[in-house]
This record gives structure tokens, sequence and C-alpha cells, in this order.
């Protein structure tokens, strides 16, 4: 039996999970005695007291470490010793105890939340799944983000994501940053790159964000702009790339929402990206909401969407920089046209190479909406991705944790074999799973197959209709 399986055999024995119940139950402090252990441990000088004191976890680690072949040293410093790791080992481990061993895995609380944190925009873009112009009414205060902040890090999230709108022109943005950085957090911000500017990146590090992702929808200035929804558009984004750049603490993704404007140009994008300098490149799926919904007539056919998956999983192959996609059949399509050891996508935000990876791409592979991730809007509506506006609480009125364990709407998400069609059968559900985003923008049914796929031709044809059948009720409207 390969190691890899030797260890989810492990992790799938009561008697394993039992333990992992008992080291992550939380103390009146907040913290556990896996918390302790991880302290101790990233010291590398435990005492013959912690050695008996931690015997079980220490043997577990030991364990793996030796058939995943890390050193203790990386274990120590880059692992235990990191908080935002740390943090996201405690949420998994806590997770395989309470709910056990699941394909794809279902955690306790989020690993990552994306933060929409305020709905102020100075761009226009025609695909804006948020429909950001100026901030709403009713945007949370100062007081309330901070306890958005405590109560995530109460539950080991370990990432936080900022978004928008414009999430560098929300009220207290550099305040709760600056509090989140503190508090433990892996963070990045998603921005138009505007207001990037050397001074506000340095501010940025400061908080401790590592991550800025820009989005940049063409190398055409004239393209970028129209579709960006204003003049000098294309220059401030790449002016923000190129200041993120020039920060050596601060990393830099391009996010390109991949449509039929741009599909042509794809690999020039991504190679403007390896020429400038860029760490990553995000292929964003489009996703009919918001004013997404006016021009849901570019959005990709199966076709299509299987010709970006190719160029992404070619350049990933290439390795001259990362490439992540929101599209959730990245993972299936780095398994059909690659062999064993190539990278494969794991998820939203992972890749790696290898048999390990394959197996590990089983349990946190595809679409994360719901069971490993969701959002909070900038007036503390949650909902399950930003994506999608089924608005299953509020931040001011619920508790957070009891929504997310138990909310209905989670537990389909999270059920991918509560599907219909193609998505229920297929062989890589446990790798994709479908866009549970793009079947509820485009059928109100969240267990609907996703339309943008090549095993789901019926649904895409169903799409095609819509789209024909809508376009004669439009002109008739407008002549009256």
């Amino acid at each position: 039996m390969a190691d890899p399986e030797r260890i989810v055999n492990l992790l799938g024995r009561p008697s394993v999970q039992a333990v992992f119940r008992r080291i992550t139950r939380r103390r009146s402090d907040g913290r556990c005695t896996l918390d302790d252990f991880f302290r101790a441990y990233a010291t590398g000088r435990m005492s013959f007291g912690e050695r008996l004191k931690f015997a079980v976890p220490l043997w577990l680690t030991e364990y793996v470490r030796k058939r995943v072949g890390a050193s203790r040293d990386t274990l120590a410093r880059r692992v235990f010793g990191h908080g935002p790791t740390a943090r996201a080992l405690v949420n998994t481990i806590r997770s395989v105890g309470r709910l056990g061993l699941t394909e794809p895995q279902n955690f306790v609380a989020p690993l990552m939340v994306v933060w929409n944190f305020t709905q102020a925009c100075n761009f226009k873009c025609r695909h804006c799944y948020q429909d950001a112009h100026k901030a709403l009414d009713d945007e949370l205060t100062l007081e309330e983000k901070i306890g958005v902040v405590d109560t995530l890090a109460g539950l080991d999230v370990p990432m936080l994501a900022f978004s928008g709108g414009e999430p560098l022109m929300g009220a207290h943005f550099w305040d709760v940053a600056r509090h989140a950085g503190e508090v433990g957090f892996h963070m990045s911000v998603a921005t138009n790159g505007s207001l990037c500017t050397p001074d506000n990146v340095q501010r940025l590090v400061d908080c401790k964000i590592g991550y800025t992702e820009v989005s940049l929808d063409s190398v055409d200035p004239a393209k970028h702009d129209d579709f960006r929804g204003g003049a000098g558009y294309w220059q401030a984004a790449v002016r923000g790339v190129d200041n993120c750049i020039a920060n050596p603490n601060m990393k830099v993704g391009v996010a390109t929402t991949v449509t039929r404007l741009n599909i042509d140009e794809l690999e020039d994008i991504i190679q403007w990206c390896i020429d400038r300098g860029v760490n990553t490149f995000y292929a964003f799926n489009f996703i009919p909401t918001g004013r997404g919904r006016d021009i849901v007539e570019l959005d990709l056919s199966p076709g299509q969407r299987e010709r970006m998956l190719g160029i992404l999983q070619k350049t990933l192959v290439e390795d001259k920089i990362a490439v992540m996609s929101s599209a959730t059949q990245y993972g299936r399509a780095c398994i059909e046209l690659g062999d064993p050891e190539s990278p494969i996508n794991t998820g939203h935000y992972g890749y790696s190479s290898g048999k390990k990876t394959r197996l590990l791409a089983r349990y946190v592979g595809g679409c994360g909406a719901g069971r490993c991730y969701c959002a909070i809007q900038p007036n503390g509506k949650i909902t399950p991705c930003v994506f999608m506006p089924i608005e299953i609480g509020d931040i001011r009125d619920d508790h957070f944790e009891e929504l997310w364990l138990n909310h209905p709407v989670l537990k389909v998400l999270r059920d991918r074999e509560d599907r219909t069609g193609h998505c229920k059968v297929c062989q890589y559900k446990l790798y994709c799973g479908g866009c549970r985003a793009r079947s509820w923008g485009y059928f109100g049914d969240l267990r609907r197959s996703d339309p943008g796929c090549k095993y789901n031709l019926a649904e895409w044809q169903e799409v095609l209709d819509a789209i024909e059948s809508a376009e004669p009720a439009a002109e008739a409207a407008g002549g009256q």
C-alpha cells in the first residue's frame, strides 16, 4: 500500500479521530492542546516532559512526516511555526475529528473567507458580480468589522481575502487589515489596481498582506478599458501591478475574467504576466450574476472553456508562472491532459505534482463554496460564495459557527451526490463538482449540472435557447 493511502487509512480510523477530537477541544482561553504542541514543536527544543505530554500528537506527526518526506526543520519553521498554516492544520484536524474523513473533506469552519469589504468602486466593470458603484448605507461599522475578524480568528479560520467593490476605498480598511494581521491571518486583497500606489503597497505589507491580485482583462488597453468601463483603466491597473512587483515583500497576481472577448488572447495575457514578473495568473470563470447577467452572451461555450483549461494546464506544466482558476473543471483537465506525475490543481488556490497530490485533490478539490469557504458582504450578510447571492445569515444577528455547520443550503453544497445530470455520476466529481454559482445563476438550482462543462452539453443548449428567446423580448421592449 502506498504511503499516501496509509495516511488516509490512518486518518479514517475511529480511534485516531477520537484523539483528534480530544487534542482540538477548545479550552476557556480559546486554545487547544494541538495549539500548544505546535508551539512547542516549532521551538525545536521540546523538553522530556513536553514529549510525554504530547506523546500522541508527536507520534502522529512523526508518522506522517516520514511518509511524506518532510524534515523536522521544515515542519518547525514553515508549518507549525507559521501562524496561518498552523491554524489551518488545527481547523483540518478538528474537522476530521468531528466530521470524519469525507470525500471531499468538509470543515467545521471555513479555511478562507472572502470579505466584500465595501460596495464602493471607482470602476464600472461590465461583469461585476456585486454591481458595485457606491458604498451601501448599512455597511458594517468599524467596531462590527473588528468583531468579524475576531469571530473568524476564534474559529481558526486561517485565510482572509479582501475584495469589493474596491476594498481600498472601504471605510476603516487599514484599521481592519492591521488588526487582522495582528491576530495572525494569511491575507490577500483583490483590487482593480488604481489605488496601488507605492505608499499603499507598503501599507499593505505593513498590515501583513502579502498577496495583491490586480484585474487585467486584455493586453490591449482599449479592450480592457471598454470592459472595465472607463478610459485610462488599463494604465492604472498596470501601474498597480508594477508597484506591487517593485515591493520585495509583496507577491502579485493578475486576474482575468475569461470570456469570448479575450479567449483568443489568453496566451498573450499569460505571457505578458511572465515577462512582467508577475507571480500568479488567475483565470476567473464568468458567472451570470450582478451586472454579469446583462452580458451572458459573452460566456464561453464548453468547447471554448476546454480550450482555456488546456492553455492553463500547459502553462502549469511549463512552470513559468503559478496558474490558478475558479473554473472547477481545472483539476479534471489536469488529470485528463497530464500524466500521473504532472502538476494538478487541488482547489482554487493550490497545485502540486505526483500521486500524493492526486489523492489529496479528492479531499480538497473542486468547488469549495459552503464547504471550505464562504463570503461576507459589506453589510454583514453571509453568502456561500461571492458569486452566489443566496443570503444564509447576517453576521450582526446570527451565530456564525451555527450557520456554517447547519444551514441547509450549505449542506446541499457539501454533498456531491445531491446533484442532477452528469455532475451526479461524473468520475471527476471529487476533483470538480461543477460550479454551483453557475448552476444557480443560469437555472436557479444548486443541484443542476454546470452548463460550462463538455459533459453537460444539454444544459449548455438550454442556456443558449434561453438567451435566444430573451433577445426578441428585449428588442420588443426596447421598441415600445
